[in-house]
């Protein structure tokens, strides 16, 4: 049986795990394929029958593009459609190298391999919202972009990267008067 207190954390945290899926476009299974929760286990929480583990938070949370603390403060808003993670930072450190192997994508996947050489100055976009669930993750190889998602932006430099929810009309642009960008960008469609 749960304490009060509790009970109390296990309702909020469910509420916040399910407005932010749903703010996603994610279903059960496609947030327990990106988190390594399981779908019942998700449901559980969700509906507040269960408390989860601080790992189960963190998980979900990366998974949702979130900090844990808003899964814990019960979702005081729309998930961000854009998360940054700055040159260094994460566990693998900066690895441009592995970027330069992707290649072509197998027929009928929902992944799509991008190179894009963005000339000075220039901007692509704004592109037409794509379907719920799409997320596009971006490395900047070289140069700065702007990226724009929705009334969301973020400033990229070389070794950022990002990762967005484009289901709202998104945008990237080369502010660099001089300098081309480059980017790899893998999109996993909803």
């Amino acid at each position: 049986m749960l304490s009060t207190l509790e009970n109390e954390i296990s309702l909020r945290t469910g509420r916040a795990v399910k407005q932010y899926r749903e703010a996603a476009g994610f279903s059960l299974r496609m947030l327990s394929a990106r988190s390594g929760v399981s779908s019942s286990m998700i449901s559980d929480i969700e509906r507040g029958t269960k408390s989860p583990t601080v790992i189960t938070v963190v998980r979900l949370a990366q998974a949702l593009g979130v900090r844990a603390a808003a899964l814990l403060d019960g979702g005081s808003g729309p998930a961000p459609r854009i998360c940054v993670l700055r040159r260094g930072e994460g566990d693998g450190g900066e690895h441009p190298a592995r970027w330069k192997r992707l290649g072509s994508a197998v027929p009928g996947s929902r992944i799509d391999f991008l190179h894009y050489q963005i000339p000075p100055s220039t901007v692509l976009g704004p592109a037409a919202a794509h379907a719920a669930g799409t997320v596009e993750h971006m490395h900047v190889a070289a140069g700065t972009v702007r990226v724009t998602v929705g009334d969301e932006t973020a400033e990229l430099t070389a070794g950022d990267s990002c990762s967005c929810r484009t289901d709202a009309p998104h945008a990237i642009e080369n502010p660099d008067p001089s300098t081309e960008a480059l980017i790899y960008l893998i999109a996993e469609r909803g």
